[in-house]
């Protein structure tokens, strides 16, 4: 990819995702477990805001383009799989990895065991992808 088409990929990626959110905010109530959907509803719009500001700050950073490319991805599967994760916790009252939203609620141990590993993949995807992008602005002689 092109350094301007990681920075359109982040911005699009970004804007689905702050509207998958808003989408998911009129049927919070509609989840088994409300709470977790809640959960699901902010993390969608605010990573969605983080993906898109990820995008707009993206022509600054100084990484060579495998670590570019590392961190694009990395930033978009982390958000929607954290995403994904809480949404499918939420349809599914599985709650072993968050145990305070999801308290009062469990699903079947093959439910809880993919909730658990999504958050967990999503999480150190996260971490690695922004820990890049954090990097590659420190790097950066434009900021």
């Amino acid at each position: 990819m092109t350094p301007g088409s990681f920075r359109k990929s982040l911005l699009v990626a970004g804007a689905v995702l702050f509207l998958l959110g808003l989408l998911q905010g009129v049927a919070v109530h509609s989840f088994l477990n409300p709470r977790m959907a809640l959960s699901a509803h902010l993390t969608a719009v605010q990573s969605g805001m983080a993906i898109m500001i990820a995008g707009l700050v993206w022509p600054t950073i100084t990484l060579a383009q495998v670590l570019k490319g590392t961190a694009h991805w990395t930033l978009i599967f982390g958000m929607y799989g954290l995403w994904i994760a809480l949404t499918l916790s939420a349809a599914t009252g599985a709650s072993n990895a968050l145990p305070i939203a999801g308290a009062g609620y469990s699903a079947a141990p093959s439910i809880e065991q993919v909730v658990s590993a999504l958050i967990i993949i999503s999480s150190a995807s996260m971490v690695l992808g922004w820990g890049l992008l954090a990097m590659g602005l420190l790097r950066s002689k434009q900021a």
